[in-house]
């Protein structure tokens, strides 16, 4: 039976948070944009194709193996120099260092990356910032929950992040899983209305009733398996996770792609602790939202002069 108020309230809150995204992020040049993106990549209409479609598309062989094993190398080695930097999930197996950026130039590379930022930029219409580039690696032990620690979405309406794996993934090293259309507020509504997930703004979702749907065939999430160097082009609105490990490890990089007004102290303090260094190329956006909050010197004056 469906539940029409949940599918109502679903849709109505994708809708404000679109409608709150085009109003306060700034317009970004999709014509210059998608040129510049065919010159790297002379098949990117079709990956926007399947991002519009689908919500996730993989480009394989972005990366050469060995700008792959610079870069583990280099992630490694921070994790090592900043143990108090990486954050741990899923029973320690998950490690996690945000601001991955600073380990050296392979990584900086992948931060930086132009073409990237651009397809989050076509497919929303509206420009990004990097705010940070993650690295992880995960490790199969008996208690992992695969990368993400279980199904989940970022956001809601649009979220967009790029993610490279640094290691050949199968499937026994815990593939990136997405629910194809499930970045849709049609079908977001639709699965809330059906009870098959939670209302906004929750956006956690229960392993076991996932696992259940997945085994009866209601839900058919699809596996990324790849080579080393192949990207993912994601709108994490939609429903993801990493599948169990069950033998190695992966390791993989993730840039995560934001609108400028949405950096503030709130974002910030979510990603704590950052590689150092970080913190120091955020304080702008901290300098704006702190100026924007304070109250008019006419209305300091009149506080300072009741006090």
């Amino acid at each position: 039976m469906l539940n029409l108020r949940n599918g109502v309230h679903t849709f109505r809150y994708w809708t404000a948070m679109r409608e709150q995204q085009r109003a306060h992020a700034t317009l970004s040049d999709t014509d210059s944009l998608r040129t510049a993106a065919k010159a790297v990549v002379p098949d990117v209409d079709s990956h926007l194709l399947k991002l519009e479609r689908d919500g996730v598309s993989s480009i394989q062989g972005y990366w050469s193996t060995r700008q792959c094993q610079a870069a583990q190398a280099e992630l490694d080695r921070l994790m090592q120099a900043e143990p108090q930097c990486v954050r741990r999930y899923s029973n320690d197996s998950d490690q996690r260092l945000f601001g991955a950026e600073t380990a050296g130039p392979a990584i900086r590379l992948f931060h930086d990356d132009p073409f990237l930022k651009s397809v989050g930029e076509i497919m929303s219409g509206l420009t990004l910032y990097n705010f940070v580039t993650l690295g992880a690696r995960i490790d199969a032990t008996a208690a992992n929950r695969g990368s993400g620690d279980g199904w989940h979405r970022d956001a809601f309406g649009f979220q967009f992040k790029a993610i490279i794996y640094l290691c050949d993934v199968t499937d026994e090293n815990g593939p990136f899983e997405y629910l194809c259309g499930s970045h849709k507020p049609w079908r977001a509504s639709l699965d809330s209305a059906r009870g098959r997930f939670p209302v906004p703004p929750d956006s956690r979702i229960d392993s076991s009733s996932m696992d259940k749907m997945i085994a009866a065939g209601e839900l058919k999430p699809r596996r990324f398996t790849a080579k080393a160097g192949t990207v993912l082009l994601v709108n994490t609105a939609g429903v993801h996770g990493g599948a169990q490990l069950k033998s190695g490890h992966r390791y993989a990089l993730t840039n995560y792609y934001y609108f400028p007004y949405q950096i503030g102290k709130s974002i910030v303090e979510k990603f704590l602790p950052l590689a150092p260094g970080v913190q120091e190329r955020l304080q702008p956006f901290l300098e704006a939202e702190r100026a924007f909050a304070a109250p008019p010197p006419s209305a300091q004056n009149r506080d300072h002069h009741a006090g």
